[in-house]
């Protein structure tokens, strides 16, 4: 799937770029099946795990820099991979976590028990069905076109961005032009990797969700990035 994008958006020469979102490893919200949006759940021990084998995957990858969101889960997965190749993370804002409003820290069956056609409404169109007190679309398209911004106006070739599967969701659409609308049936696991790069004029997306490293089955096998 490509785009081609608008001149103002990628116009330099040095616009040839491979980026690497990766979600955060699992917390117990996660696990529990919890909104946390923009709560600061850290990660717990199988994601600290997951940030380790994720970190093991991409040392081998020469990437540049390593932007996260300031949330502890994402920041506590870009320091692994950044240490991979003994650099530090840089922290934007802009890759923070969607708010959930008035969702944020409720159990997902609590939701449907209690509001079940509600839930349904946000389940078939996420980004236009928000919960009362979230965050709206705009701001996560304006948010994400910043993100997107900052990385193509710098010199960086090979870019690792670690943030949350809204917001990842949100830079597919903006890098890529996929319909917002859809965006959500993208799978999104933690600690898993989808690539796009960037020529000019045209961006690609090279594979989505790939999450091999953390094959249990596969460990010890050398994993290629690109």
């Amino acid at each position: 799937m490509c785009r081609y994008l608008p001149s103002n958006d990628c116009s330099h020469a040095f616009c040839n770029k491979n980026i690497l979102l990766v979600r955060h490893g699992r917390t117990d919200w996660n696990d529990s099946h919890r909104f946390q949006g923009r709560t600061d759940v850290p990660l717990n021990a199988t994601g600290l795990a997951q940030a380790k084998k994720v970190a093991a995957r991409l040392a081998a990858w020469p990437f540049d820099a390593v932007y996260t969101s300031p949330m502890a889960r994402a920041r506590e997965t870009a320091a692994a991979i950044a240490a991979s190749r003994e650099k530090a993370p840089v922290v934007m804002d802009e890759l923070t976590e969607v708010n959930f409003g008035s969702w944020e820290g409720l159990f997902f069956e609590h939701i449907r028990e209690q509001n079940g056609d509600r839930l349904q409404e946000w389940l078939g169109d996420p980004f236009f069905n928000m919960p009362e007190g979230a965050e709206t679309w705009d701001s996560i398209r304006l948010r994400a076109e910043r993100a997107r911004e900052t990385v193509f106006r710098s010199s960086n070739k090979r870019v690792v961005m670690v943030s949350h599967g809204g917001t990842i969701r949100a830079l597919l659409s903006v890098l890529l032009g996929f319909d917002p609308h859809t965006i959500w049936n993208i799978k999104m696991s933690n600690c898993a990797l989808s690539g796009i790069e960037v020529r000019k004029t045209q961006s690609s997306l090279v594979f989505s969700n790939d999450a091999l490293h953390l094959d249990e089955s596969l460990e010890g096998i050398p994993l290629s990035v690109w």
